[in-house]
């Protein structure tokens, strides 16, 4: 363990080494210097300094996005944020259900079933109505402008499945005037495609963005393929200096098959599992932007319709429809106050399942099931000593026609020293309510559960070397407890863990065209074979622009201590990957992405080897007529 450790790192230091010149560090930074005093909305509501905010918040912009090669959002943050870590078993695609993959824990704490980390577009939360967890391959990096991800719980702000951590996909805004339009097409490794058609479009008030996506492999084994295509609109139009409105719609299908997960069970086993799922979400929003006051609301739908047979036929409804509203106002000097109120009603339906239609009794299909939520919520932010201090609280009364009220307290302060060192400490608590699966399906099914419930305590430092570099330590203490586990064939609330862990993440910006970013995290758990948690993991990423049309990027991700199932020694392994983008003009961009040169073997789902080395190379055709 301790050599593939060290191993991982001598590769990140070596192609550091290349590819960085030593005059390009002792350069002093120049206009074109991105700052560290990033501005993020994740966690407040509103656009806030991240130094002013008590709470944890790593932010990944496009530009880091698009440096990893793919395009699949989960895969490329996994492991660049400290203490997130996503789940894979393909070289493309996650899939659903029995050997599904793009589970997410955040400081250990998430599902597999169901999700303690709340996937959010643009503060929309998503999330699937009967097993209550995101569908991970319908998040695709084309149309977002930055990944923003609360480390900790953010159930004041966001409510169930915020327990652990939130990742908020924020879309791109058409900032320019006029029409812009790229194409990108690849090809590599396992006969895997990425297809994307992107257009941006402005004119007056009016501002509109669409993206198309087709991606599909042949898979690691045979018949292992998967393919997916998606297609995000969003339009928006500025009423007046103060008033906008937007409206977007999303479409997503994937198919897949699986011939790997029935051998897990049964070596001669020739089934082969497949898997349809389409999913789809509309939403309005109207937003207000005044000098002493700011807010949104916004009404969505979304609906999912799931078919997989393993090998006998199951087909799954569900739905959801909500409305979040919050309006954010300055009371007196110094202060910001946000006042909210979230309503979503959401129900699933098991028509079929193990090739049996539905009757009465079954616990294996279910009729259609509803439950409505509905929760106000209030934050309260005082800067004091000319923002030496920031100190923050918030309550939300979480209530729901199943599972009753429940308060949720958050509070935290933030303290700005001189020198550029920020001091911050919170409380926060988080829950999860108990999916439909929990309590209606199966012979564990339980209709009497009740919501978990996690304290997390956290401590950071961060350290801000002007405009150039900036270093952050965190502490966090977490306590769950209502935590559902199976007890004499039965989901019972008797579970309790505590976790504890350091996150380390750097930033170094030594000229406008080098930036470097680095991220370490440590668990350690009171739970005991617990999978998707490793005990140590590392990044290391370097983007480099030698000249104007070059654009070269390398990258390490390491883990150690990985359980990943039982009678199976613990995985540790770093992963090396270079990526580089040449403009042949201006029009067209050739991309070229070496992923695992090491040709590291490893597993993260049972059963499911992940590749070794492999490419993927394309091109990308931009059209423009912005001014």
């Amino acid at each position: 363990m301790e050599k593939r450790l060290q191993t991982g790192l001598l590769i990140a230091l070596t192609a550091a080494q290349y590819l960085i010149p030593a005059s390009a560090i002792a350069q002093q930074p120049d206009s074109a210097t991105v700052s560290l005093s990033e501005v993020v909305v994740t966690g407040s509501n509103q656009a806030v300094s991240r130094n002013l905010l008590p709470y944890t918040v790593t932010t990944v912009d496009h530009a880091a996005l698009n440096a990893t090669g793919t395009s699949e959002v989960l895969t490329a943050i996994s492991g660049m944020v400290p203490s997130l870590f996503v789940t894979q078993r393909n070289i493309l695609g996650f899939g659903v259900s029995n050997g599904g993959a793009g589970h997410i824990k955040m400081r250990g704490v998430g599902g597999d079933r169901a999700s303690a980390v709340l996937m959010m577009v643009d503060g929309q939360p998503q999330f699937a109505g009967i097993y209550s967890h995101h569908v991970a391959d319908f998040y695709t990096k084309e149309y977002v402008d930055k990944v923003e991800v609360l480390r900790g719980p953010g159930s004041v702000l966001y409510g169930s499945n915020a327990m652990a951590g939130v990742i908020n996909v924020i879309t791109r805004q058409t900032q320019t005037h006029g029409f812009s339009a790229s194409l990108t097409s690849q090809y590599g490794s396992y006969n895997t495609t990425q297809n994307s058609l992107t257009a941006t479009a402005r004119h007056g008030k009016l501002s509109a963005l669409a993206s198309v996506n087709f991606d599909r492999t042949d898979g690691t084994v045979k018949n292992f393929d998967f393919s997916q295509w998606e297609g995000y609109a969003k339009i928006s139009y500025r009423i007046n200096h103060a008033w906008k409105t937007a409206a977007s719609v999303t479409l997503s299908n994937f198919t897949g098959n699986d011939p790997i997960y029935p051998k897990l069970s049964n070596p001669e086993s020739t089934d082969i599992y497949h898997q349809n799922i389409t999913r789809s979400d509309v939403a309005l929003s109207a937003s207000n932007n005044y000098a002493n006051t700011t807010g949104n609301i916004q009404a969505y739908y979304s609906w999912g319709n799931h078919y997989i047979d393993d090998p006998r036929h199951f087909h799954s409804l569900d739905d959801r429809l909500g409305l979040l509203a919050y309006q954010n106002i300055t009371p007196w000097t110094e202060a910001q106050m946000t006042a909210g109120f979230d309503f979503n009603t959401y129900s699933g339906h098991i028509p079929v399942s193990g090739g049996n239609q539905h009757k009465p009794g079954s616990m294996s299909t279910i009729s259609r099931k509803r439950i409505t939520e509905y929760s106000p919520y209030l934050t309260l932010s005082q800067n004091l000593a000319n923002r030496l201090l920031t100190i923050n609280a918030g309550l939300r009364m979480a209530n729901s026609d199943k599972f009753g009220s429940q308060w949720i307290p958050q509070g935290g302060a933030a303290v700005n020293l001189p020198n550029g060192y920020t001091l911050k400490g919170s409380v926060a608590m988080g829950y999860r309510n108990p999916s439909f699966r929990e309590l209606y399906l199966y012979k564990m099914a339980n209709p009497d559960l009740k919501p978990e419930k996690m304290t997390n305590y956290e401590f950071s430092v961060i350290k801000n070397f002007g405009h150039t570099a900036s270093l952050d330590l965190t502490l966090y203490y977490s306590h769950g407890t209502n935590m559902i586990q199976v007890v004499d064939m039965k989901n019972v609330n008797t579970g309790r863990f505590t976790n504890n862990g350091i996150e380390l993440s750097g930033r170094l910006n030594p000229t406008g065209n080098v930036r470097i970013s680095a991220s370490y995290s440590y668990l350690h758990t009171s739970l005991h074979n617990l999978t998707g948690a490793p005990r140590h993991q590392y990044y290391i990423g370097i983007s480099w622009l030698p000249i104007k049309k070059l654009d070269i990027g390398a990258d390490i991700k390491g883990i150690s201590r990985l359980f990943v199932a039982d009678n199976q020694p613990l995985e540790s392994f770093a992963i090396a990957n270079i990526k580089a983008e040449y403009k042949l003009f201006k029009q067209l961009t050739l991309m070229l992405r070496l992923e695992n040169i090491t040709d590291a073997r490893y597993e993260i789902n049972r059963g499911y080897r992940m590749p070794g080395f492999t490419a993927i190379g394309g091109f990308r055709l931009s059209l423009s007529t912005n001014r």
